[in-house]
């Protein structure tokens, strides 16, 4: 009696990320040989990445939304049309027609039912009833996506020519320099930032505030104090010295004249007050500090390598006089309650909660390193035991101490070092070098710190992108650290609680010059980037690179489920997915390492529809019923081989970003390889 072959079932679990080097046969089958815009998820397998969009304060492409309106037309109405209701007078664009719909979005006001829609004050239909969403999951994507271009049209490049040179986000608002200006995000778009006037005083005999107008005794001029910036002296022992930065001035002083306030006088004039201006050539870094304590203190400092470093509060911008001859440092930190300046090979710091003061007897002082400078680095830490990491390009040493009485420097690791702005912390303090993406962890042993290269099994990428490494970023919500380069790539690398997940490489369309990642008023990780056509793009948002295709791929190692001299016969595949919106995907595989003796087969497409609803989340006629935010797609697969590598991708503008968790594979032992 002939007796049926049991079928089996292989389940694979995805994770581990990219691995180039180590051997097939060694790998667990849910580990990717070639992948690009996925990443490993936090939670477990690999998600395709969130698109980016352009930023410049307007309206996100990313929240647009659309209505679909059931109508009888008896008109012309076109895509980019305006439709009035007449009862209502509410309005909408246009984006989408059909015989008995119109879609539109940028609505404003509330359409009625019954009414007359207008357009250009001519009736071109009746609204018969308000739709609200597809039910569809791919016309209600096509719908969003089309909403999206309309949003993303309203959203302009920073002012000017050539790459972005800087973003910063500081007190919920994006910053941004690009050729010798400095802008602002707002609701109607970049604004440029007023940088003011600088005067000069010494002698200062009484105390000017903030908000003061001080006039010249002899040359009748004025201007309104907007910050004193005392670098050296006291007022009370009338030897203070330093700038006013003035938000505004009328006439022009002369040097050695009094500088009254409601005629007295409090210093004397060093020159006629100059604009603040900016050279362009420089790339921007910044960070957030508080040297005043309550959060109204907070400022935004930074430095580029071709001015003076710099002060913001978001009104006022303050250039700091370090007293260097060359006065242009490259990287800043905020350590200790020191700012933290590197020129070169020299690093410097500010006294000791005065950042504007750079005088040795104030706390300042100077630290001379082998090389210069790429990196600095507050390393994890409280504020009594936090240590400061300083890189070069090929050695990294650690900063001890709390301020000029103890600071004392320790050379930690000869031959590795960090490529200039990629040095961020998560858990701990990773850095991109030749080598790849290096750890440097606390060990067990207080005050000390253990090095590991993370990378080691992906070094193909690594070689072919070390001299490219042009910015970095962490993304706390995904547990990420992100380096990328000037071609366009990046990688991410996912950990969680210590533990490297794995890391995936990424591909954007538009090549980023700068960037910077934040906390939001609302507690999360935001994070933006600059590009080399001059947009600022927000990252983590949307369903497309601005407007194009996400271009995304997996190909898993090839599979012998733990039998790799027996033949399987392959029947069936099913891909557990999950997200909050509709998705494709394109499902393949090679059999038998994808020799010619086999016909290997062609991909495949499948559709899910994830979006789900929940009652306490939702806007009435803007949710699906019957939506799932997990589903498994069921793969026909055949063909018989020793092994089978899956292949799983997607192209498209329109799809949110989903997960991949499992692939269950169905299949019947046959006969060893002969």
């Amino acid at each position: 009696m002939f007796k049926a072959v049991p079928v089996k079932y292989d389940l694979i679990n995805l994770g581990g990320g990219l691995d180039q080097v180590t051997p097939t046969l060694s790998l667990p089958p849910g580990v990717a040989r070639r992948a690009a815009n996925f990443e490993c998820s936090i939670n477990g397998g690999y998600s395709r990445i969130a698109g980016y969009e352009r930023f410049d304060g307007h309206p996100s492409p990313s929240v647009a939304v659309y209505n679909v309106f059931v109508c009888v037309i008896t008109g012309t109405v076109a895509v980019g049309n305006t439709v009035t209701g007449v009862t209502s007078a509410a309005t909408g664009y246009v984006i989408a027609v059909t015989s008995t719909t119109i879609v539109i979005t940028k609505e404003t006001g509330t359409f009625v039912a019954a009414e007359t829609l207008n357009v250009s004050a001519s009736p071109v239909a009746t609204l018969t009833s308000i739709q609200g969403l597809s039910a569809d999951g791919l016309t209600d994507a096509t719908y969003k996506n089309a909403a999206s271009d309309v949003y993303r049209a309203d959203i302009l490049e920073v002012p000017g020519t050539g790459s972005v040179l800087g973003v910063a986000y500081y007190a919920g608002d994006v910053y941004a320099w690009r050729l010798t200006s400095m802008y602002k995000s707002s609701g109607a778009g970049w604004t440029a930032v007023t940088l003011g006037e600088e005067l000069s005083f010494n002698t200062g005999t009484a105390a000017i505030l903030d908000g003061d107008t001080v006039t010249g005794a002899t040359s009748a001029a004025t201007g309104v104090v907007a910050r004193v910036v005392l670098e050296s002296g006291t007022f009370a022992a009338g030897t203070a010295a330093g700038r006013l930065i003035l938000s505004s001035s009328t006439g022009t002083f002369s040097s050695g004249e009094n500088l009254t306030v409601a005629a007295a006088v409090k210093a004397i004039a060093g020159g006629a007050a100059t604009q603040i201006t900016l050279t362009t050539g420089g790339r921007y870094e910044t960070v957030v500090a508080n040297f005043g304590g309550g959060t109204a203190s907070y400022k935004l400092y930074g430095c580029d390598g071709v001015n003076r470093a710099f002060e913001f509060d978001g009104t006022t911008f303050v250039p700091i006089a370090t007293g260097m001859t060359t006065d242009t440092p490259n990287h800043i930190v905020f350590h200790k309650q020191h700012l933290f300046l590197s020129f070169g090979a020299s690093v410097q710091f500010s006294g000791l909660g005065y950042p504007y003061q750079w005088t040795p007897l104030l706390g300042a002082g100077e630290i001379a390193m082998n090389a210069a400078v790429t990196n600095l680095l507050v390393l994890p830490g409280d504020q009594s035991s936090g240590a400061l990491a300083i890189y070069t390009r090929n050695d990294t040493s650690v900063l001890y101490g709390t301020s000029s009485a103890n600071f004392s420097l320790s050379s930690f690791n000869t031959g590795t070092g960090a490529y200039a702005y990629t040095a961020q912390t998560i858990d701990q303090a990773y850095v991109f070098d030749d080598r790849g993406i290096i750890s440097l962890g606390t060990s067990l042993n207080f005050g000390n710190f253990l090095p590991a290269s993370l990378t080691m099994n992906i070094q193909t990428f690594i070689a072919a992108r070390r001299q490219l490494a042009i910015g970095s970023t962490v993304n706390r919500d995904k547990g990420q650290y992100r380096v990328f380069f000037s071609d366009g790539s990046g990688l991410y690398m996912t950990i969680l609680n210590g533990k490297l997940l794995g890391s995936m490489p990424i591909e954007y369309t538009n090549a980023i010059n700068c960037c910077v990642d934040a906390e939001a008023p609302n507690g999360g990780t935001v994070q933006f980037f600059g590009s080399t056509n001059g947009f600022v793009y927000q990252m983590d948002l949307g369903t497309s690179f601005d407007g194009g295709d996400i271009p995304a791929n997996i190909n898993l190692v090839y599979n012998s489920t733990k039998s790799p001299r027996i033949l399987k016969r392959y029947r069936r595949a099913s891909v557990e997915l999950t997200g909050d919106s509709y998705a494709e995907i394109q499902f393949g595989y090679d059999l038998g390492y994808r020799t010619a003796n086999i016909d290997q087969p062609q991909d495949q497409t499948y559709d899910n529809d994830l979006r789900s609803s929940y009652w306490d989340e939702m806007t009435w006629d803007n949710f699906v019923w019957d939506g799932s935010d997990i589903s498994p797609s069921e793969i026909e697969v055949t063909g018989t081989a020793e092994n089978m590598a899956i292949r799983i991708s997607s192209v498209s503008d329109l799809f949110a970003s989903f997960t991949v968790n499992n692939i269950i594979v169905h299949y019947t032992l046959r006969r060893g390889l002969r």
